[in-house]
């Protein structure tokens, strides 16, 4: 920062600077060296990342895309097999067909159902995760603190 003037940052976002002749000029300090306004934003921006935890935000988002991947891959490994014994060919496959008048309107109901169960068992496969893992248990250990 030049040594001819004060920079006070104020909790609205205005910035006053004071020159050493005793002039107040408020708004974006021009008298900022390049180095120093790099710092603040680069200071600001770790404080966001900081307060809103975005970190662990973003870590959460990826182990979450990989269980998912994890569960789905389970269910075509494992599931799938199963339901083409019981039911003779892939439920995704399976199609009702309703008539009205003279038009035939398929009802692709075995893709819902797949689906539907593709669902229930990533998020059986999540919570198993979760538990095994302790990971409910780590905010708890924070707020007892």
């Amino acid at each position: 920062m030049s040594q001819d003037a004060k920079v006070t940052e104020h909790k609205d976002g205005t910035v006053t600077v004071v020159t050493t002749k005793g002039k107040r000029h408020h708004g974006v300090a021009m008298v900022l060296d390049t180095d120093d306004v790099l710092r603040a934003q680069a200071g600001g921006f770790a404080n966001f990342l900081r307060d809103y935890a975005v970190v662990g935000l973003a870590i959460g988002f990826v182990v979450g895309q990989q269980a998912n991947a994890v569960a789905k891959q389970l269910v075509t490994s494992f599931l799938d097999p199963l339901v083409k014994m019981w039911f003779g060919q892939d439920l995704s496959s399976r199609v009702a067909t309703v008539h009205h008048h003279d038009t035939k309107i398929p009802v692709p109901w075995g893709s819902f159902v797949y689906v539907l169960v593709e669902f229930f068992f990533v998020v059986i496969v999540i919570y198993a995760l979760v538990k095994l893992f302790r990971l409910d248990k780590l905010r708890q250990k924070e707020d007892k603190k």
